[in-house]
């Protein structure tokens, strides 16, 4: 649970920290035209997905090695954007926690 609650923050920040500029065009298209350019280009493919409060659709993706990611956003009404793009992706151990005391 923890791992999941994790990867949410992460994209949430993720979300919040790469608003385009005013002057920079996101770059959206139909999810699996974007999704097959991803994975041609650098064999990413979805690992983690969430929906929104608005009823979108939050996506990781990412390269088998880690190499590189990307979160993709999906609207409601169709078109899916680029949020942010990365390299060297780490997953985190997931914390066990014992028994309350």
């Amino acid at each position: 649970m923890w791992k999941t609650l994790s990867l949410m923050a992460v994209m949430a920040a993720a979300v919040a920290v790469t608003i385009p500029e005013a002057s920079a065009s996101p770059v959206c298209g139909d999810r699996s035209k974007v999704i097959d350019s991803l994975s041609a280009k650098y064999s990413e493919e979805p690992v983690a997905v969430g929906v929104t409060s608005n009823g979108g659709v939050i996506e990781v993706l990412k390269a088998p090695d880690g190499q590189t990611w990307t979160i993709l956003f999906t609207y409601p009404s169709g078109p899916s954007c680029l949020v942010a793009s990365g390299e060297a992706w780490q997953e985190l151990e997931e914390k066990i926690k014992g028994p309350a005391a």
